[in-house]
C-alpha cells in the first residue's frame, strides 16, 4: 500500500454515493433498508481515486437486501401455498405459514412489509418492462457490467470481484440485481423516446465524461526530512540510478519494491503538491524537491498519454444509456408511483394502497425501493476494490 494518501490520515475505503437520493436517505434513516455501502474504488496499484467514484444507476433496488431472499407469504392470498414445507425437524414440517409469522415476530410487521414492498417493486418492473418488447439477455448484462468496471477504475475481473466480496456479493447475484437497471433503462427509451438531437446535445454537454483524460506515468522517492531528499537529489543529479535509489531510500512502502514506479494517474488522483510537480514535467524529466502532507518526494515523469475525446459515433450508445440512466435517475419515484396505481398495488402489511394514494402520494416505505441511487452502482451497487493510497 502506498504511503501517499491524498489526506495521509485517512485509510478509509472509497466515500459513499455522492448525491444520495432524498428517497433513499429516508428509508435508511427509517432502518427499512440497508445503507448502501461505498462505491467500487479504482484498486489501481499506486493510488486510490481522491473523490467519490461515479455513480451507479439506480442501486438502491440491487443493495436492498430481501430478507434472506425469502419470498414474503401474505396470508390473505389463501391457496395451500402457505402449508408448503420448507423444513423438516424431529419428522414434523416447517411450513411457509410458520415461517411468514415467525418472520413478522422476529423483524415486525413494517419490516417484512418492507420486503414485500420491495419484491413488488421488482415484479412491477419486470412487468412494464415486458410492455417494452425487449428482454434482459446475458450480453446486456456483462456490457452493464463492463461499463461499471471501466468507469470505476476496475482493470481485472479478480479486482472488480473482490470489490463484490467486499459487499457480501458474487458476481452471480450481482448480475442478477443489474437486470431491473437495465429494464429500467427499456422503459424509460419508450418513455422518453430521446431524439438524435438531443443525444448529441448531451455529448456536448458532457463529451470528456466519455474519453480518456491527461495521465501521466511517474516514478518517486519518499524520505522523511528534506535533508534527506536533497541528498538524495544530489546522488540523481551525479548519474545514480532513480530505481535502484528508490529501492534502497524510499519510505513508501507500496512503490519502493518497483523502484518508485506509480503508474499511470490523471489529474484528481494525487494529493495538489505531488499532482502539480508531476504534470508540470516532460517525459524524462526529474523534479526538484517536492514537499507534500506525506513527506519530501523526487519525482520522474517516465511517460504521459493526452486526453483522448472519442467522436459521438463511436461512443453512440454509451451516451444513450448515460441520457437513460440519468432520466431514471430523475424520475424512477415518480414513474413507480404511477406504476403502482396503475397495477393495483396493495401492500396489506405497510397498509399502502396506490390505487387510494393521492396525486402526490407521501413517503412511505415503497421509497426503500425507489430506483434512485446516484449513477454506478457501482456495485456497491456498492463494493470497495481496496484501500489502496496515492500521493
Amino acid at each position: 500500500m502506498s504511503e501517499l494518501n491524498k489526506d495521509p490520515h485517512n485509510n478509509q475505503p472509497a466515500e459513499e454515493w455522492e448525491d444520495k437520493p432524498e428517497a433513499v436517505e429516508e428509508a435508511e434513516a427509517e432502518g427499512v433498508v440497508e445503507s448502501a455501502p461505498a462505491r467500487p474504488a479504482a484498486a489501481a496499484a499506486a493510488a486510490q481515486p481522491a473523490k467519490p467514484m461515479k455513480a451507479w444507476p439506480w442501486m438502491a433496488i440491487a443493495v436492498i437486501a430481501i430478507v434472506a431472499l425469502v419470498v414474503v407469504l401474505v396470508r390473505e392470498s389463501g391457496g395451500a401455498s402457505g402449508s408448503e414445507a420448507v423444513g423438516e425437524l424431529n419428522g414434523k414440517k416447517i411450513t411457509e405459514s410458520e415461517l411468514y409469522d415467525e418472520m413478522v415476530k422476529t423483524m415486525g410487521e413494517t419490516q417484512v412489509g418492507s420486503s414485500l414492498d420491495q419484491l413488488m417493486t421488482m415484479r412491477l418492473i419486470s412487468i412494464e418492462a415486458e410492455k417494452t418488447g425487449k428482454t434482459v439477455s446475458d450480453a446486456d448484462v456483462t456490457a452493464y457490467i463492463d461499463q461499471i468496471k471501466k468507469e470505476n477504475g476496475f482493470e481485472t475481473d479478480e479486482m472488480f470481484e473482490q470489490a463484490l466480496a467486499s459487499s457480501g456479493l458474487t458476481l452471480e447475484t450481482f448480475k442478477e440485481q443489474v437486470r431491473p437497471n437495465i429494464e429500467l433503462r427499456y422503459i424509460f427509451e419508450k418513455k422518453e423516446a430521446p431524439t438524435e438531437d438531443q443525444l448529441k446535445a448531451y455529448y456536448e454537454k458532457n463529451k470528456e465524461s466519455f474519453g480518456t483524460p491527461e495521465e501521466v506515468k511517474a516514478s518517486h522517492i519518499l524520505l522523511n526530512t528534506k535533508a534527506e531528499a536533497e541528498a538524495v537529489l544530489k546522488q540523481l543529479k551525479e548519474g545514480a540510478d532513480f530505481a535502484s535509489l528508490a529501492k534502497e531510500k524510499s519510505q513508501d512502502p507500496g512503490s519502493k519494491d518497483s523502484g518508485g514506479d506509480l503508474g499511470f494517474f490523471p489529474k484528481g488522483r494525487m494529493n495538489e503538491q505531488f499532482e502539480t510537480a508531476a504534470f508540470a514535467l516532460k517525459k524524462g524529466e526529474m523534479s526538484g524537491v517536492v514537499e507534500s502532507p506525506n513527506g519530501f518526494h523526487i519525482i520522474k515523469v517516465t511517460d504521459r498519454k493526452e486526453a483522448v475525446v472519442p467522436t459521438y459515433e463511436e461512443v453512440k450508445q454509451e451516451v444513450k444509456n448515460k441520457y437513460l440512466d440519468e432520466k431514471v435517475n430523475e424520475g424512477a419515484s415518480a414513474w413507480i408511483a404511477d406504476a403502482k396505481k396503475e397495477l393495483g398495488y396493495k401492500n396489506y402489511l405497510t397498509k399502502e394502497d396506490a390505487t387510494q394514494a393521492s396525486e402526490t402520494p407521501a413517503p412511505s416505505a415503497s421509497a426503500s425501493s425507489s430506483p434512485e441511487a446516484s449513477s454506478s452502482a457501482s456495485p456497491s451497487a456498492s463494493p470497495s476494490a481496496s484501500s489502496t493510497a496515492n500521493p
